[in-house]
């Protein structure tokens, strides 16, 4: 499982791919998305990299140059598609070679231990959730591409909150965020928490945290689903899996217990449809939150029939638009914030659209027995981030490729 490939990449025609991201360089491998059609409106699937590369790829991210970074799960290691030839982190890349950035080995001390989630701040520093390693590490700039534990003992375990954050026990560290003052979100799966270890001393979602701790700022520890619609620090979550955090500041659970996405906002506002109070955390996408079909496009996104099944994957786009990937259901879904178009197609906010992926469609035999596949036939999307251009790039964990969806 850990054996590395080669990183070397076809080149695409690189013009395409540059126009595609609009802010971004990348290229890898095909121009067309394997098994895809051409969907609804008028967006295509590039294949950034294609199979036989990368196993099991799992959280991304972009940098303020545009270049993207992916948690290759399978092979311990985290990845660089480079925007530009030149130096990334002290690497020589070019545009069309996947360079290993750190790890590439499954055991050791320089290990990384199957990373799962990707942040990248303001200042280039790349945050690497290790769920199976029980910890959160940071490559920085210029400093030998080494990893430095920030957060975990590499222990799974509860660390209490407002304690060191290198001392602090973690559970499955799914996913990581950084917000624009370089706060970092952790999504302590297990322990069904949302973690912050603050980049400076501070007050956030009403706790007051010093540098260098680690706080709790979601969830009670026990894994359920009480509170929800309620206030933030009575409010339960189950196996939170990924988190996002938008330029306002406002947090965002993928909660895969309850199959929703939930938000904690800084203002009392209404978010893609759903009212919610400043303090408060509520489910902003999902349906009766059990397993259920997913039988249409363009209704409610909390109906009743708007159902996640494996949320994994989270990312806010420059409009606003919240963008979900759904493993089980090998689908992106999307919900705009205002009426509009989006990816070439008419969609109204607060209302959950298919952006690639599985479609059902009723037949003979009832209600969503059949899948229309949109733009790309899909197995496992994981990881998702959003480019300043608008452009969506995911991975797909079960055809081990990064793909992007872009507007013509």
């Amino acid at each position: 499982m850990c054996a590395v490939r080669s990183p070397v990449l076809p080149l695409v025609a690189a013009t395409a791919v540059v126009a595609a991201l609009g802010t971004a360089t990348l290229a890898g491998g095909s121009a067309a998305a394997p098994g895809g059609g051409t969907g609804p409106g008028s967006a295509t699937v590039h294949a950034l990299v294609g199979p036989g590369v990368l196993d099991a790829p799992a959280g991304l991210a972009l940098d303020a140059s545009g270049d993207l970074y992916v948690a290759d799960s399978g092979h311990c290691r985290v990845v660089v598609l480079p925007s530009h030839s030149g130096s990334v982190d002290g690497l020589r890349v070019r545009p069309g070679r996947v360079t290993t950035l750190v790890g590439g080995s499954c055991r050791g001390p320089r290990s990384i231990g199957h990373p799962t989630g990707l942040a990248v701040d303001a200042k280039g520093d790349v945050f690497i959730a290790e769920a199976t390693a029980q910890r959160v590490q940071v490559v920085r700039p210029g400093v030998h591409r080494s990893a430095v534990t920030v957060a975990g003992t590499g222990e799974a375990g509860f660390g209490v909150s407002g304690q060191s954050a290198i001392d602090s026990d973690l559970n499955e560290p799914t996913s990581v965020a950084v917000d624009d003052a370089g706060n970092l979100f952790i999504a302590d799966t297990a322990n069904c928490l949302v973690r912050v270890l603050p980049a400076r001393s501070t007050t956030l979602f009403g706790v007051a945290m010093t540098v260098g701790d680690l706080y709790s700022v979601a969830g009670t520890r026990v894994c359920g689903s009480r509170g929800q619609g309620g206030p933030l620090v009575s409010a339960e979550l189950w196996n939170p899996v990924a988190v996002a955090v938008d330029r306002s500041g406002d947090l965002l659970v993928a909660d895969q217990g309850d199959q929703s996405v939930l938000l904690a906002p800084t203002h009392t506002g209404t978010y893609w449809g759903t009212p919610v109070a400043a303090g408060d955390i509520a489910v902003v996408v999902g349906g009766t939150g059990s397993y259920g079909q997913y039988l249409a496009d363009g209704l409610a996104a909390t109906g009743g029939v708007a159902e996640l099944n494996d949320p994994r994957g989270l990312a806010v786009g420059p409009t606003g638009a919240l963008f979900v990937t759904d493993g089980f259901m090998h689908a992106l879904r999307v919900v705009p914030s205002t009426d509009g178009s989006l990816f070439g197609r008419p969609m109204k906010a607060g209302d959950l659209y298919t952006l690639a992926g599985a479609l059902p469609v009723s037949t003979r035999t009832g209600a969503g027995n059949g899948t229309r596949w949109v733009l790309a036939q899909t197995d496992t999307p994981s990881g998702i981030v959003v480019a300043p251009s608008g452009n969506a790039v995911f991975s797909d964990a079960g055809q081990a490729t990064v793909r992007m969806v872009a507007s013509r």
